[in-house]
């Protein structure tokens, strides 16, 4: 539904006045909780997506941002035609230095990519590991978490033929004193020497080994499969435009004599 300039104005004004409550209860935070508790940053944090989700993609957009930015100009504060919405919010709440203000936008926006709702963030951050940790994902892109779906699901695939490969072993290694009870039942990791002939030489068992370490190693089976594939798509795709190139110089060069 279209809305009138006036109505743009409205929404507008009002959206200013959230956000200067917002940026009051920001200046109480500060004087009285600053780096006390987390509980009261999530607290308006979590508003800001909350305003994020409130003015992006509204009929008011463009009036709501052209009105936050003249408001940031006023206090001296630089603004760019192609800042971010979410840093556009968080300067305006947070009023911080330039590091800090970069580094709540950056978190925030990695809650607006996996649409993580208001009520839902602070927990959500508390998970991650906090602020900081959340921003360092910023570099994550859809290639990326597609390629983490991947290998997860490689990762089961690689459990699945260890289990299969349970009947049919590479080979049975000696007990020796290094290895625990425990190992007869679960998963254990062994060292060993690479030979010449490309045969390993076992030298022994890795004591206590940890869940975390067969985990890692069995992410390490199934990247490294992960990217025989990935080889082989490649060696293929150049291989069909090696062809491509060879035929189209083929049809040239007949065109040509006829």
């Amino acid at each position: 539904m279209r809305i009138t300039a006036n109505q743009k104005h409205e929404i507008a004004s009002s959206t200013l006045v959230k956000l200067d409550a917002l940026a009051n209860r920001r200046q109480i935070w500060q004087r009285d909780f600053y780096d006390k508790s987390n509980k009261g940053l999530y607290a308006l944090l979590s508003e800001c997506l909350g305003m994020y989700y409130e003015i992006k993609g509204s009929s008011a957009e463009k009036a709501v941002l052209e009105n936050i930015k003249i408001t940031l100009e006023s206090r001296g504060i630089k603004v760019q035609a192609s800042t971010p919405v979410l840093t556009l919010i968080v300067k305006y709440v947070f009023n911080a230095e330039r590091r800090r203000a970069s580094s709540y936008s950056r978190a925030l926006r990695v809650a607006a990519k996996e649409a993580i709702s208001v009520g839902n963030f602070a927990e959500w951050v508390g998970k991650v590991g906090g602020i900081e940790e959340v921003a360092s994902t910023k570099g994550i892109t859809d290639e990326t978490i597609q390629k983490r779906g991947q290998l997860d699901n490689k990762v089961a695939e690689v459990k699945q033929l260890l289990v299969n490969q349970l009947q049919h072993p590479l080979a049975l290694v000696p007990k020796t004193a290094l290895a625990h009870p425990a190992d007869s039942a679960e998963y254990t990791l062994l060292i060993g020497k690479m030979l010449a002939s490309g045969q390993t030489q076992v030298l022994s068992v890795v004591p206590g080994s940890s869940g975390a370490m067969i985990e890692q190693a069995i992410r390490k089976i199934a990247q490294e499969l992960l990217n025989k594939v990935d080889e082989h798509v490649k060696a293929q795709a150049e291989l069909a435009a090696q062809a491509a190139i060879s035929e189209a110089a083929n049809q040239a060069f007949f065109k040509e004599m006829a």
